[in-house]
Parts: C-alpha cells; structure tokens; sequence
C-alpha cells in the first residue's frame, strides 16, 4: 500500500520547491505517492473537494515554508487542517533559506525541518516510519538517501539561486487579506454546519482557525482585524450557545483581548483588573 504524502505550498518559489520534493520522493522512497496541487488553492479551488479527501487519505503533511509564506492565511488554514486529519508527530514544516526561530504563532508547533542534510534526513526516516511492510531497513534507507539527496540538494540550490533576490516582500492590501480571511471563515463555518447541530468540537475548530488568521493580521498591520471582529462578535456568540458551548465563546474572547485590545469585551477586561478606588480613603477639600 502507497505511503501518501501531502505536499502543501504557498507562493511561486514554495511551488517550485514543493513540485522538485514531489518529484524526488518516488525517485527515493518507491512506495510514496505524493499528493501535490500544481494550482495555488489562493486562486480560487475548492478546498473542501478534492483537497479535503486527499487529507483524509495522508499519512504525512509536509509544508514548504519561505520567508515569503510563512504568514499567509492560507497556509495557516490548511496546517490547521493538516494537523486535525494526521498526527501532529506527522506534519512537518520545510524550511527553506528560513531557521526555526523564524517560524512564528500556530505553525511553531509542528516539527520544523531545515533543508540540510541531516535534518532532511531525519524527515525522510519520518516519512519511511509510516510505510508499514514497505518501509526501508535503516542500512538500504541511508544508502538509497546518500545516493539520490545530491541531485535535490542541486535543484533546490538551482531554484533558490534564481530567484529574485533580495526581492522585497510585496506587502497585501489590508482589504484582500480581510477578504481572504472571511472567506476562509465562511469556509470552516460551513464545515461546522454539515449536521443540523453544530458540535462544540466543530465550533471550536473554527474559532481556532479564525484565532489563527487574526493573530498574524494583528501582527502585520495592527487593529485592521477589529471592525470585522466587531461585525463578527454577535454571530459567534449565537454559535457558540447553539453548539450548548457558552464557554467558547468566552474563551475566544480572551484570544481576541489579547490578540486585539479593542476588540469586543476588551475595555471591560481592563476595566475587571484594573483595582478599584479606594473608597475609605478621605478626599482632599478645596
């Protein structure tokens, strides 16, 4: 049976990269078939077809990271979703020209990958763990690996080498990456409505992944994300008593607290632990 790696990408030089890693893996690990989208999901597939049944069907994710990526709402999305379909252990950030301490919010907590010899290495061995009777004794895997990571190491080299550098980052317009994350919103809640109930651990998904989204977009470009929370607050709300999961609702309250301070509820948290005014104490005349 086919070991089925999930290959997700964000950004043309994460395409390029993730389309040679699809191609090496079969080169080297006969029994892998990797699933990997030669179109970028941003412009306009439908994630909750084709891509959600791959998911279903993985035993590893293995996401392309670049300096360029690492905070777009999509990818942040989908490793969400990576992460729900396959043990986290399973899921596997690949960083490109980037060091763990570059990688920030939800992505840190899934094993980060440098692309260098041994750390590539080991994320193969990963992927070589979940074959079952088809996996690769240790002497043929270090064999095999030795013998076929020279030919990736120069196409990734080639890949990076000619791109653009010292490019600077293209800065989004804050209207399309509100757009993007209602969208991605709309999304999950349309997943947490497939039963005439809404579960609580479908509504906690989706208010993870919006979490998510609004973390970076707090990140980059301050208190944009507060009128959409706002124009958000009383429909989560109804959510979240409908899933009979009140506490959801406070809790993400306390993520947009201290994600956004002036998003809803804010100025009543501070207002509890500020301390009160000491009323025995006399006042000062004239």
């Amino acid at each position: 049976m086919a070991t089925k790696v999930f290959i997700r990408w964000s950004g043309d030089l994460s395409r390029k990269l993730g389309e040679a890693l699809r191609n090496w893996l079969p080169a080297t690990l006969q029994y892998v078939k990797p699933y990997f989208s030669p179109d970028d999901i941003e412009k306009g597939a439908k994630w909750n077809s084709e891509i959600a049944k791959e998911l279903e069907t993985s035993n590893v994710g293995v996401i392309c990271l670049t300096q360029d990526n690492t905070e777009r709402p999509w990818i942040l999305f989908e490793s969400g979703a990576l992460s729900k379909s396959l043990d986290k252990a399973r899921v596997c950030t690949l960083l490109f020209n980037l060091d763990a301490a570059d990688v920030k919010g939800p992505l840190t907590s899934f094993q980060a990958t440098k692309f260098v010899r041994d750390d590539f290495k080991r994320l193969v061995s990963t992927i070589n763990s979940t074959a079952g009777e088809a996996k690769l004794e240790t002497s043929v895997l270090e064999s095999v690996f030795d013998k076929w990571w020279p030919e990736l190491e120069e196409q990734v080299a080639e890949i990076l080498g000619t791109h653009e550098k010292g490019a600077e980052r293209e800065r989004r317009p804050e209207r399309d990456i509100l757009e993007e994350i209602l969208e991605l919103t709309r999304m999950n809640a349309e997943r947490a409505h497939r039963s005439s109930r809404i579960g609580p651990r479908a509504m906690m998904e989706l208010l993870d992944n919006l979490t998510e989204l609004l973390y970076f977009t707090a990140r980059e470009h301050g208190d944009v994300g507060v009128p959409m929370v706002r124009r958000m607050d009383r429909a989560i709300r109804h959510l979240c008593f409908e899933a009979g999961s009140p506490e959801l609702y406070e809790r993400y309250r306390m993520h947009m607290h201290d994600i956004m301070p002036s998003s809803p509820g804010a100025r009543e948290r501070r207002a509890e632990q500020e301390p009160a005014a000491d009323t025995d104490k006399p006042r000062r005349s004239g």
